[in-house]
């Protein structure tokens, strides 16, 4: 009788155990890498070096526990007044970056030959189609916006100390969460983009 019992309780362990090792394996898959659900860090007053209201801003970032800003801000005289990148890492993931290009009719300079957002986007190797963009009408610049991505096209006054027809900001958030952010990018790309060229000086680019 002994004998029988033991040898039930191996057989009952035996059906037992992968199961166990089953859940086992399924809470640690779970608890290993669980993804951030509170935002733990200060949402900055600046976006790459140019102030913004941060409650203008708190849609866009997403949670997480840390923030760090890599890359070039915007300096009168650093590389960025004519062209530069900044990107914005939530847990050393990227979330937000700007982009900052100048259309030139300089023929020996680096710059979109056209004016526009669309050769912006080709010359900056954005792989976008304008096509899937909607243009904000209300403004007197140029301005595409898709659900997580937002370009815009400022002329320049002729002649601009560095040569250019016009400056190309653009706000990606495609690194971001898998939102539609296109009623944030309507708001804030004009101003945050006028602010970042007010902040290059009237030499890099001077509106009309």
């Amino acid at each position: 009788m002994l004998k029988e019992s033991r040898s039930r309780t191996a057989r009952d362990l035996a059906h037992i155990l992968p199961i166990c090792t089953i859940v086992a394996l399924a809470i640690q898959g779970c608890s290993g890498s669980p993804t951030p659900t509170s935002r733990d860090y200060p949402i900055p007053d600046k976006l790459c070096d140019v102030e913004v209201e941060p409650e203008k801003l708190t849609e866009i970032f997403p949670a997480g526990k840390t923030i760090e800003t890599v890359g070039d801000g915007v300096s009168r005289y650093g590389w960025v007044a004519s062209g530069g990148r900044c990107t914005v890492f939530i847990d050393d993931n990227p979330a937000i970056s700007v982009d900052s290009f100048g259309s030139t009719d300089e023929p020996q300079s680096s710059g979109p030959r056209t004016p526009g957002v669309e050769p912006y986007l080709q010359f900056r190797n954005f792989d976008l189609a304008v096509a899937d963009s909607e243009i904000v009408d209300s403004s007197e610049y140029e301005i595409r916006i898709w659900k997580n991505f937002a370009a815009i096209h400022i002329p320049c006054a002729q002649p601009s100390g560095m040569g250019y027809s016009g400056m190309n900001i653009a706000i990606d958030l495609r690194e971001n969460e898998n939102r539609d952010f296109s009623d944030v990018l309507k708001d804030i790309i004009e101003p945050y983009a006028l602010d970042r060229i007010a902040k290059m000086g009237p030499e890099v680019c001077d509106r009309p």
